[in-house]
């Protein structure tokens, strides 16, 4: 059997390959979708097929702890496990943010009543006790769409992944909190010569609250793309050399134009692209409002203030 087995066996989960064109280039995509963690979690202790003809080392495995986390098994059951004890201090560095503009839209509808407002003749005439109208405000949030991309390159440290996702969630919370209806789409998109994979965890439904175990296990800690998805991507049917480097992170006008998000998509690219250094926070955080043009809603001195005072307290607990 072959890694093309798995688009049979799990076709709910791996597509067939399709060609598409980025920009004058074409490419051949191939395609994986997991509408939650326990989707994830179940195919692959299903033990689907490996791609030995391109992947003859895995990474997924072989991969030393301090480049790829804690070991693949471990990190395989943690997906569906309770959260571990660095979860209460990545709660305790979400901020309340000010925001400087609501996201709401005021809408109007008009509502018949029994007094008040203007005179409906026809109505009135008719006998009609609800014959007059009035002009009723309604809010309505308005939608903002986020990408987070989940892969990022070799080189990049455990703290700037952390410290990404740290101002991921408070970004969230905050448009959220401000009245925005936020959809949130959470995927690799890497590429190896002609070919992309392009890889949707699903951890945040439309109109859903924000589930943060599961944003917490997919970003805060490396052995999600360097165990997981790398063993995902060991079971798709690829072809290129990709096991030189497990493929190269799409950029962010790429994956726009691959996509074909729209023009007012927030787009959280890898940490190194986005200003994230994984030294300080609030920094850190300063530097990624900057490169998303959201610094009209979001109150930047506030949470610097605040994670600079939280981290010093969660310091102070560890030693």
């Amino acid at each position: 059997m072959s890694a093309k087995e798995n688009q049979l066996n799990f076709s709910d989960n791996i597509f067939e390959p399709e060609k598409i064109k980025v920009g004058r280039n074409n490419y051949q995509l191939y395609r994986a979708r997991f509408n939650n963690l326990y989707a994830l979690y179940k195919y692959l202790k299903s033990n689907p097929e490996i791609n030995h003809d391109v992947f003859y080392k895995l990474s997924s495995v072989k991969g030393s702890y301090d480049f790829a986390g804690k070991p693949y098994e471990e990190a395989l059951e943690d997906l569906i496990g309770e959260v571990d004890p660095g979860y209460e201090e990545f709660l305790k560095l979400q901020s309340d943010l000010n925001n400087a503009k609501k996201g709401k839209v005021h809408k109007f509808r008009l509502v018949r009543t029994v007094a008040g407002g203007h005179l409906n003749i026809p109505a009135y005439c008719a006998g009609n006790p609800l014959c007059y109208e009035t002009e009723e405000r309604v809010s309505k949030p308005k939608f903002i769409r986020i990408h987070v991309s989940l892969s990022y390159y070799w080189g990049t440290s455990k703290n700037q992944v952390l410290h990404r996702a740290i101002i991921i969630t408070n970004i969230i919370k905050a448009l959220e909190k401000a009245g925005y209806s936020v959809d949130l789409n959470t995927f690799e998109m890497s590429q190896e010569g002609n070919e992309l994979i392009y890889i949707i965890v699903q951890i945040k439904k439309h109109g859903g609250r924000l589930n943060m175990s599961a944003l917490y296990k997919t970003l805060c800690h490396v052995e999600f793309l360097r165990r997981i998805l790398f063993r995902l991507l060991e079971t798709m049917d690829v072809e290129n050399s990709w096991c030189e480097g497990y493929g190269q992170t799409c950029s962010e006008s790429f994956i726009r134009k691959a996509l074909k998000l729209g023009n007012n998509d927030i787009f959280f690219d890898q940490p190194r692209e986005m200003g994230i250094y994984g030294d300080d926070l609030a920094d850190d955080f300063e530097n990624a409002i900057k490169h998303l043009n959201l610094e009209d809603k979001i109150n930047v001195e506030k949470a610097k203030r605040e994670f600079r005072e939280d981290t010093k307290v969660l310091s102070k607990k560890r030693y």
